[in-house]
């Protein structure tokens, strides 16, 4: 009895001693460093995929934070559990993570769905030492449709939008054109080769409503809607879609939908369409970076449009019936680099708060708006470069409002088509602006620039200046580009360096070292020889890492079309490549003048 008593004993102790083993060899513990995940869904939540419980197996990719490379997990099995379909535990190193799509296999193996996950913070999670985590995919995924289940719903696109008649439907849309990525209207990711974006254009003439389906296109990002006049709505269904970027050009769109909410966009631009108003729904997508409104008859903005687009950071508003901006536009919208309100006739007043901290606002385009004088808000604006309010209503500048000795930033202004009766100048020193325009201002003579030492292009182009003055240009020994063309009554400048900054160089006097062009196009009365000393100039030296360069000889372009009276001395190089007589170049030049001032004014 003993005897018995004691061997149950110890099959009881081994068989212990067994299991304590194998727990210890499956479940060795964790290494420093690591932590547990396990990946979720929620067995009774409606995803896309058909039936959820097929699931038996899923291979997952992840990615690091702060690493390059995707980490493609190792397949593992998936089972019920209560209400939950819960994978198996895989061991991680400590980290954020982000998720970027799965594979679904079911029980024989077989490739369910490809699914890719939006990028957003909802699909990340931290792995920490010692502890689980558990990551429950979202609803909305990215599901890569197979061609015939991709052509079904595109082909259920058409029949919404014109009716079972194929003939109406894009012509490459068709049963028997096997290659999808062939289909005309349709933008592939080029990695992943997944429907990405779609354009509505004039092969859908009629369309009067974007089809609420649209929304189970879940790859879907960015969808373009143009040239259809009839085009009048977006559905609300869009709030259930992965869509980032929306395009409508020249609809009829009168409005959005107030609940639409499309949780990743952060582009949409409705330009030339029917707006009214504000799309007051746009106020709540805190994750919108560029917002174009542009050609609609919107008349006011709310005062809290902007309160909650803290992520903007392009901002284009243009062709409206607007006289006024919210009073916090630019302290709500400190991320815009460039904020574009041009071609608004009534907008004639700007809000005059800005941060009290440094922002990334560097340009302020007005042109085309009804401003009598320079708003005080542009004084305050620290980190502006570029000030352009060509075609408003000034008579004068008021050079204190913008306190460009205080800003050491502004560097760039247009005041292009404004009349001016005058135009002041700092008395002090400027140290700051390269550019100044001002083309058809009604000038009668060159303003007193001497202050502006490092002023490179200056365009006083189609204005009433007859003379350009001994000296006009001399203290600007920075200057390079020039543009006068246009001024007709133009008929006295100084003979031999036009009033430019010259040095002496290599025994040659009145040597423009720093010019590059001047443009005289259009200067009817004007009867000038362009100096020998003009033309091959020595080029700079670039400096950089792979040793100096020495750039070649150079001419001063000077432009003269439709300026008989504008001609060339014959150039102090026997060998010049540039000049093969004495009225014009030999060589083609790359760009026109108007080319390169674009490219500045751009």
């Amino acid at each position: 009895m003993i005897k018995n008593y004691l061997f149950y004993c110890l099959l009881l102790f081994s068989a212990l001693f067994v299991g304590c083993k194998d727990d210890n060899f499956d479940n060795p513990p964790l290494e420093e460093g690591q932590g547990e995940i396990t990946f979720r869904f929620f067995e009774h939540t409606v995803y896309t995929i058909d039936d959820i419980t097929d699931v038996a197996r899923l291979k997952v990719t992840i990615k690091k934070d702060g690493e390059d490379e995707n980490i493609v997990l190792p397949t593992i099995d998936v089972k019920a559990d209560g209400e939950e379909m819960v994978s198996d535990v895989l061991r991680l190193d400590v980290g954020n993570y982000t998720v970027i799509r799965y594979v679904a296999y079911d029980n024989k193996g077989d490739q369910l769905h490809e699914m890719y996950l939006p990028d957003s913070s909802e699909n990340t999670f931290s792995i920490t030492h010692d502890q689980a985590t558990a990551f429950y995919f979202p609803v909305n995924v990215l599901e890569i449709l197979s061609a015939d289940m991709l052509k079904n719903k595109l082909f259920g696109l058409c029949t919404e939008i014109f009716g079972p008649d194929s003939t109406l439907w894009p012509k490459t849309w068709r049963e028997e054109n096997e290659d999808i990525t062939k289909w005309e209207n349709l933008e592939y990711d080029e990695d992943e080769q997944y429907l990405a974006g779609i354009v509505f254009d004039e092969k859908f003439k009629g369309m009067k409503k974007l089809p609420a389906n649209i929304a189970r296109f879940t790859t879907l990002e960015n969808i373009m809607i143009r040239d259809i006049p009839e085009f009048e709505e977006l559905p609300v269904e869009l709030s259930e879609s992965n869509l980032q970027s929306i395009e409508i050009i020249n609809t009829s769109l009168k409005s959005l939908p107030e609940n639409l909410y499309i949780k990743h966009l952060y582009k949409i631009s409705i330009i030339d369409s029917k707006l009214t108003e504000f799309p007051t729904c746009l106020s709540n997508h805190e994750k919108l970076e560029m917002l174009d409104l542009v050609g609609n008859e919107i008349s006011q903005i709310p005062e809290d449009a902007f309160t909650k687009l803290e992520k903007m950071s392009q901002l284009r508003i243009q062709h409206t019936k607007i006289s006024s901006l919210p009073a916090n536009t630019f302290t709500a919208l400190y991320r815009v680099y460039t904020f574009d309100f041009r071609w608004n006739e009534n907008l004639s007043s700007l809000p005059t708060e800005v941060p009290s901290t440094r922002t990334k606002f560097q340009g302020l385009l007005l042109d085309g708006c009804a401003f009598t004088d320079i708003p005080d808000v542009v004084a305050n604006i620290k980190e502006l470069r570029t000030l352009s309010m060509a075609d408003n209503k000034l008579t004068s500048i008021d050079f204190n409002k913008l306190k460009i000795n205080e800003n050491p930033n502004l560097d760039q202004l247009f005041f292009d088509g404004n009349k001016l009766t005058s135009f002041g100048v700092p008395t002090d020193k400027n140290t700051s602006i390269i550019l100044l325009s001002l083309n058809n201002c009604g000038l009668t003579e060159i303003p007193d620039l001497s202050k502006w030492e490092n002023l490179c292009y200056f365009s006083a182009a189609n204005n009433n200046i007859t003379t350009v003055n001994e000296g006009t240009f001399e203290n600007n020994k920075k200057l390079s580009v020039i543009d006068l063309s246009g001024n007709t009554g133009l008929s006295t400048v100084p003979e031999n360096d036009f009033g430019v900054y010259t040095e002496t160089v290599n025994g040659r006097t009145e040597v423009p070292v720093n010019l590059k062009s001047l443009n005289l196009d259009g200067c009817t009365s004007l009867e000038w020889t362009v100096p020998s000393t003009w033309c091959c100039l020595k080029g700079d030296v670039m400096f950089g890492g792979n040793g100096d360069k020495q750039l070649p000889d150079y001419p001063v372009i000077v432009y003269n079309r439709n300026a008989p009276g504008v001609t060339y001395e014959k150039c102090w190089n026997d060998d010049c490549p540039f000049r093969h007589e004495s009225n014009g170049y030999q060589l083609n030049f790359a760009k026109e003048f108007d080319e390169i001032w674009a490219d500045l004014h751009k």
